[in-house]
């Protein structure tokens, strides 16, 4: 009786585990983003959610079927350095800005997501930066960003 008690507990446990660390949903689901606003040289306000950890980054947005409209993620480092980035897990395209500080150094405009069952390319500036912005493919053209552009942030709660 003791055996099967321990064999049904043993079970029910590795079942859990598989279901939750085996599911990245529920994973995803369970960090939970600050926010703040990128701001243009022209005043134009851009909502993001900041990926500070890195838990965050690694993710990023990655298993998303979007971004909100007129969102977009913030990736903040410690150092500045040439971070790279792939799109593994996305599921739209993306334009992205690396900044050093403040200032954009590299911009990628219209970063396809990878395809199923290729390895996505790795991205990487040709400068360091230490924060990196992925906004919707087209909105760095519709912002009129480019290399040098200054922006602005404002960290919320």
């Amino acid at each position: 009786m003791i055996l099967r008690h321990l064999f049904f507990f043993a079970f029910s446990f590795s079942l859990y585990s598989i279901v939750f660390f085996g599911s990245v949903t529920a994973f995803a689901k369970k960090i939970k983003y600050s926010h703040a606003l990128v701001k243009t040289a022209a005043g134009i306000e851009i909502p993001v959610e900041v990926a500070d950890t890195s838990r965050k980054r690694s993710l990023g947005l990655g298993k998303r079927t979007g971004l909100k409209k007129d969102w977009g993620m913030l990736f903040v480092f410690e150092n500045s350095k040439t971070h790279r980035f792939w799109m593994k897990d996305m599921q739209f395209a993306l334009d992205i800005i690396w900044l050093d500080n403040y200032r954009i150094v590299y911009i990628l405009r219209n970063v396809q997501p990878a395809i199923s069952g290729e390895k996505p390319a790795i991205l990487e500036p040709p400068e360091p930066a230490n924060f990196v912005l992925e906004i919707a493919t087209g909105r760095a053209s519709e912002l009129g960003l480019k290399q040098g552009d200054l922006l602005k942030y404002n960290f919320q709660n």
